[in-house]
C-alpha cells in the first residue's frame, strides 16, 4: 500500500474518530472558572477579543468547503499537491481533501455540532485562538493535529492535518487554520 494511500486513511480514520464519536457538553469553551485564563499560542495572533460562537444563522449551510482553501495556499504551507482538491462526506461532515506529498490535509464543515463536541479520546487538547475565532488544537496520538475553529455555538471548521507520528503536525495545521480564517463569518 502507498504511504499517501495509507495516510489518507489514517487521517479519514482519525477525523472520523474525533468527530464521530463525540458527545455534545452544554456550555461555553473556555477554561474552567478560576485556571487564570486561556491557553494561548504564539501564531495564533489576534488584536481584538475572539469572536464569540452564537446561533444567530447558520452561515456555514451552504459553503463549499474547498471554498476555504485554495490549491496555492494549501501548496504554500504544505508543497505540492499530487492531486487537485477533491469533496467528500466524511460522518456528519463535507470535507475538501487535499494532496500533499507525504501527508493528508482535510478541511471540513460541520453544521450540527461546534467546539463543545470535541473530545480528546486519548489525544491532547487545548484551546487557542485563530485571528478573530475561538478555537481549539487536538494532538492526536498518531501524528495528526486538528484545529477546529467555532463559528456558531453549534457549527465549526475544522483544520485535520496528519503528516506523520515522527513530526508536530500542529504548527502547519494552525498556519492553514489561518488562512482559512478569514473566509468565516
Amino acid at each position: 500500500m502507498s504511504l499517501r494511500i495509507f495516510l489518507t486513511c489514517v487521517a479519514a480514520v482519525a477525523l472520523t474518530t474525533i468527530t464521530a464519536c463525540t458527545g455534545v457538553t452544554p456550555g461555553s469553551p473556555g477554561p474552567a472558572p478560576g485556571t487564570g485564563g486561556s491557553a494561548s499560542n504564539e501564531n495564533a495572533r489576534s488584536t481584538t477579543s475572539p469572536a464569540t460562537p452564537t446561533d444567530a444563522k447558520e452561515p456555514l449551510e451552504s459553503t463549499d468547503p474547498c471554498s476555504l482553501l485554495t490549491r496555492s495556499e494549501a501548496e504554500q504551507v504544505m508543497g505540492p499537491l499530487d492531486a487537485e482538491p477533491a469533496q467528500e462526506k466524511v460522518g456528519s461532515a463535507r470535507v475538501c481533501d487535499f494532496a500533499p506529498n507525504q501527508a493528508s490535509l482535510g478541511v471540513g464543515i460541520r453544521t450540527n455540532v461546534g467546539l463543545a463536541g470535541i473530545q480528546p479520546n486519548g489525544g491532547e487538547v487545548k484551546d487557542v485562538t485563530v485571528k478573530r475565532h475561538q478555537a481549539k488544537q487536538l494532538l492526536g496520538a498518531t501524528g495528526s493535529c486538528g484545529v477546529y475553529i467555532g463559528v456558531t455555538s453549534s457549527s465549526r471548521v475544522d483544520v485535520v492535518l496528519n503528516a506523520g507520528a515522527s513530526t508536530d503536525p500542529c504548527p502547519l495545521a494552525l498556519k492553514i487554520a489561518e488562512l482559512v480564517e478569514p473566509r468565516l463569518s
